[in-house]
């Protein structure tokens, strides 16, 4: 057994760069999976992105979405939990009225892709059924 604090004893950091809107993380796991509890402001969402292992979200708190490349995902709440298959390309995100907490277990190096515009995040809101 291995016990992880919380945080791994590192601050909150603001994530750029990759992410539209104001978007905290905190470090849990650095590891292979790399762990991290993730914050979205409204409307704030990371880029498209693929990871070479896959990538598990449990969202904690609020809503938002999960959308892969085809459009196919859609709205989640929390309680609920995603699994993006290894190379899938995807972004994530808080709904346009509520935050979004997660939690990101990433399997593998990310490859960041090309952000997402607002005429994609428009539609999921759009095709969304709460």
């Amino acid at each position: 057994m291995h016990l992880i604090p919380g945080r791994s004893g590192k601050p909150s950091v603001r994530r750029t760069g990759t992410f539209t809107g104001e978007v905290w993380a905190d470090p849990i796991s650095g590891d292979d999976p790399a762990v991290n509890l993730v914050a979205f402001a409204p409307r704030a969402r990371t880029y498209w992105h693929r990871h070479d292992g896959g990538q598990l979200i449990v969202a904690t708190h609020g809503s938002g979405f999960v959308v892969r490349q085809d459009g196919l995902g859609g709205p989640i709440q929390a309680g609920q939990s995603v699994w993006t298959p290894a190379g899938e390309a995807h972004w994530h995100g808080a709904g346009p009225d509520s935050l979004l907490t997660q939690t990101a277990y990433s399997f593998g190096p990310t490859d960041w892709l090309h952000e997402v515009s607002d005429e994609e995040y428009e539609r999921a809101v759009r095709e969304a059924s709460w």
